[in-house]
């Protein structure tokens, strides 16, 4: 299953249009809505990054979609900041200009920002941690930009007296940011929490593979207290949407099976391990029968687990070609 890694910009634009009250504000609704087309032009550029983010693997397409993003971004604000102010009025095209800039910003700075983090997240769970905040700060930047705009926006509408009106197509596609948003969240909680599992199992094989009794045993307690801490936050996620299970009960069920393991067969193989020089052939058969049937179990739980979070970001991250 491919993490979400989305850096979404739907706070940046307000997919708002305007008509004018009298024939005499024509003027300023063309105004404003030349900054709109250029925030909509954005908007769809990056629905479509999102949307290939999330239903491809293929790494390379991915990237394309997101240089199309920055050279976009970088279209759109050359146009803005030749814009000229509208009856002495600059601040709805000054705003723009700077929420087109810190979009820039986060979709080249950041990003190689949070792709350095990348590569060292799965070190520990405080640096994936740190990942995904590297990613929610870069979401909360454009949040501020696009706040920002919008307060400009409709300042500008109440001094040239304008009727602001929401655009259906901008309106489809904010939706569509908003459901990414929920994903996002609710996704990165339960990988957390499988994380943490997945740390700590990993402890224990390179104490199984280095056949040290000690090293696997403290691997053992460390991975049943994390399990007992990873039930514990599943037990605090409700179900998506208040319905959907499946991807957080995945990490449930593979929580449950280190229950059972650290409890019983993995003490019975520390206690195998401890005699390793003197083992019957009973012994070693029963040792190997411990780590087939683990392998066994431990493939299908996580080929599980890939499976619905395959299935959820698939049936809630919807597709969006423009």
């Amino acid at each position: 299953m491919r993490i979400s890694t989305l850096l979404l910009a739907g706070a940046l634009f307000t997919g708002l249009s305007f008509t004018a009250r009298a024939q005499a504000y024509t003027d300023p609704g063309t105004y404003n809505n030349a900054i709109v087309a250029e925030q909509l032009i954005m908007q769809k550029k990056c629905l479509r990054y999102i949307s290939k983010s999330a239903h491809s693997e293929n790494e390379r397409k991915i990237e394309a979609r997101r240089q199309d993003v920055v050279a976009q971004n970088k279209a759109s604000l050359a146009k803005i900041s030749h814009m000229p102010g509208y009856k002495g009025n600059t601040e709805f095209r000054d705003r723009a200009k700077a929420a087109f800039q810190q979009m820039l910003n986060v979709y080249s700075v950041d990003y190689q920002k949070v792709n350095t983090l990348a590569v060292g997240r799965s070190k520990s769970l405080e640096a994936m941690q740190r990942y995904f905040d590297a990613l929610e700060a870069a979401e909360n930047k454009l949040e501020v930009a696009g706040d920002s705009v919008q307060a400009a926006q409709q300042r500008f509408a109440t001094r040239f007296n304008l009727t602001m009106t929401e655009d259906r197509e901008a309106r489809k596609m904010n939706e569509v940011i908003r459901q990414v948003s929920e994903v996002n969240t609710y996704q990165h909680k339960i990988f957390l929490a499988y994380f943490r599992l997945e740390r700590a199992n990993a402890q224990l094989t390179d104490g199984l593979n280095a056949q040290d009794a000690k090293r696997f045993e403290a691997a053992r307690l460390a991975l049943e207290a994390e399990t007992d801490k990873t039930l514990a936050e599943l037990d605090a996620i409700p179900a998506f949407r208040g319905k959907d299970t499946q991807y957080r009960d995945a990490v449930r069920d593979y929580a449950k099976f280190y229950v059972i393991w650290s409890g019983n067969q993995f003490k019975k193989m520390t206690e195998l391990l401890e005699q390793k020089d003197r083992l019957t052939k009973t012994d070693a058969d029963a040792f190997n029968g411990y780590i087939n049937a683990y392998n066994k179990q431990n493939h299908k739980l996580l080929e599980a687990y890939n499976n619905a979070g395959n299935a959820f970001q698939a049936a809630y991250i919807p597709v969006f070609n423009d």
